[in-house]
């Protein structure tokens, strides 16, 4: 299909429908404004504050996304202060290239301080920036009805709060606008010969690649198109891709040698650098990623070992039964719209596999999010114009109502609940902060080590401390979290100044929040021993499933003032009862799905 010269009825349709689309983005993006700083924000709002942290860390003002460097020397002061659990890899990385995203933080910092509605309007703008370029590429390569269904599929796509409301998330946002522009510009230069075009496209392709790593999985679109969907000799659309394959090697080859990458860890896995070790993640992961995409399944809730079958169970169901319908299309289709079909249906699986890199979540669906509007739009409007009055005709209908339903008539609702559920997040986060505030003296605490024997989720376990330091409160001299433990364990005192904690059932370590700081390729054994600065844990037993006791010996009695040992126990945070040596009995220690 020739798009140089767009067809009138695509000049009718689009204009409304870009309006409409815009519209209906802003209408849903405008609830971002009732949300405020979530767990990841505080990090950044922390380093722009200038408060002086624990210990010295990665990030710094024009780098907030480099969050662990993988230099053993600098993370042991961490582990020393409890910035980071006493489990994490001495080695992990987690540290990504951004810097246009570091610096719009550094432009929101100096504009509006600490009140986040100033940064969600920013978010916002980007965001209908990036609905338009959207529909300008998608009047580009698609015909009117097809591309404008699309385009509002896209604009209204309710996993696209996550990237909205949460601050951090915009990079994504960021970086999507200008791969795809970068897109628009390149099919400028092929299909109508503008020259002026070419260069520009690499230079938005690199200014995207400077906002996160978002816009590789767009230059995809760019390479499919070369590969898979432009007319013309092999070797002409091959060189026609030189500029894009610079910049994606210039921006490998910064990466790398500035240090940026993630190791060591099971949220964020390099397949590059551990292919076998990614291969099983992303067979569960890509499933479950496209279930979220085709059906709006809800992703997130696969954290929890136990929604992982069910979600991947509707992932394949997703697969099977949009991939039936789209066969279906396909057979009434000229063979130049199968063409465009064949390159955009390519750049959405490697978008889809390159997002199983980290696990599945709205936040990371942004991108595939562009090729399921692309394919719904199809099924959907393959399915009216058919319309027959038999079994596949019906089904078709009934299962393009089905996604008009998943996708449209619940968008509203999709965006609202995430909305609730991240104020959820804050509303729990501040009740944590309260709790703490409670149980501490803040004269104090500069001289006490805090010791919290259980949190129950990664929220306490790790952002109570970051949102405790981004505030600007006291802090104390080291804050170590033993465990992040959401089933039952037992506490059991064994000497002066040696605490046992032990697991009724499964294993420490054993969930994704967890493994963020220790790969499941590096589990513990028994014997093994970790040293900070003022206590020694030891695993006690272990087998390959994980630790299920630990020993954990601080280098002051229990008793000592220097210690403040506390536990989360019927839903709140409180202090420890020690029990006497003499007679260790055993305290349970409560915890909280």
């Amino acid at each position: 299909m020739d798009n140089s010269q767009p067809p009138t009825s695509r000049w009718l349709v689009f204009p409304r429908v870009l309006w409409i689309s815009l519209a209906a983005g802003l209408a849903f993006s405008l609830l971002a404004l009732m949300s405020g700083f979530m767990p990841d924000d505080y990090v950044y709002v922390g380093v722009l504050e200038g408060h002086a942290p624990p210990a010295p860390l990665s990030t710094t003002t024009f780098d907030l996304y480099r969050l662990i460097s993988g230099d053993p020397a600098q993370m042991q002061p961490l582990l020393d202060k409890g910035v980071m659990p006493w489990w994490t890899l001495p080695d992990l990385r987690i540290a990504f290239f951004r810097p246009l995203a570091s610096a719009l933080m550094v432009v929101d910092h100096a504009l509006f301080g600490t009140n986040p509605v100033g940064y969600h309007v920013h978010t916002i703008l980007w965001y209908l920036g990036l609905v338009a370029v959207v529909g300008v590429l998608l009047w580009r390569i698609l015909p009117g009805a097809v591309g404008a269904m699309a385009l509002l599929l896209f604009a209204i796509d309710d996993a696209h709060i996550a990237s909205v409301a949460w601050l951090t998330n915009r990079s994504t946002v960021v970086a999507m606008f200008f791969a795809v522009l970068a897109v628009v510009l390149h099919l400028q230069w092929r299909q109508r010969g503008r020259a002026w075009a070419m260069p520009l496209s690499a230079l938005a392709l690199a200014v995207g690649l400077s906002a996160a790593e978002t816009a590789l999985l767009v230059s995809f679109y760019l390479i499919s198109y070369e590969l898979l969907g432009a007319e013309g000799p092999l070797p002409e659309r091959l060189k026609a891709l030189v500029p894009t394959l610079l910049v994606l090697l210039v921006y490998g080859v910064v990466r790398s040698r500035l240090g940026y990458g993630s190791t060591g860890s099971d949220m964020h896995i390099d397949p590059l650098a551990q292919p076998l070790f990614w291969l099983p993640f992303a067979l569960l992961w890509v499933p479950i990623t496209l279930g979220g995409v085709l059906l709006n399944a809800p992703v997130d809730m696969s954290i929890d070992a136990q929604f992982e079958m069910p979600l991947l169970i509707a992932g394949i169901v997703g697969m099977v039964v949009v991939g039936l319908m789209l066969r279906a299309a396909w057979r009434g289709m000229s063979e130049q719209e199968r063409r465009q079909l064949r390159w955009l249906l390519a750049a959405f699986a490697v978008s889809v596999v390159g997002t199983a890199t980290t696990a599945p979540s709205i936040r990371v669906n942004l991108v595939p999010s562009l090729g399921g509007a692309i394919i719904i739009a199809v099924v959907v409007h393959h399915a009216w114009r058919r319309r027959e009055r038999n079994w596949g005709g019906r089904a078709l209908v009934a299962g393009a109502g089905l996604l008009v339903f998943l996708h449209v008539i619940i968008a509203p609702y999709g965006w609202w609940s995430t909305l609730q559920m991240f104020r959820g997040f804050q509303a729990s986060n501040a009740r944590i902060q309260k709790h703490f505030e409670e149980v501490v003296d803040t004269k104090t605490l500069p001289q006490q080590r805090l010791v919290l024997l259980n949190a129950p989720h990664v929220m306490m376990g790790v952002y109570a401390s970051v949102e405790w330091w981004a505030n600007g409160k006291p802090l104390p001299a080291a804050w170590w979290v033993l465990t992040f433990d959401h089933l039952e364990q037992r506490v059991t005192r064994t000497g002066p100044a040696t605490l046992m904690l032990e697991r009724k059932s499964g294993r420490f370590f054993s969930t994704i929040s967890e493994r963020i700081h220790r790969s499941s390729s590096h589990q513990f054994s028994a014997g093994d021993e970790v040293k900070v600065n003022g206590m020694h844990v030891k695993v006690l037993e272990a087998d390959a499933g994980g630790p299920s006791k630990l020993s954990f010996t601080f280098d002051v009695p229990l008793e000592d003032p220097s210690l403040l040992l506390l536990q989360w126990r019927d839903r709140k945070v409180r202090r420890f009862e020690i029990p006497p040596l003499a007679n260790p009995s055993p305290a349970n220690v409560e915890a909280v799905p």
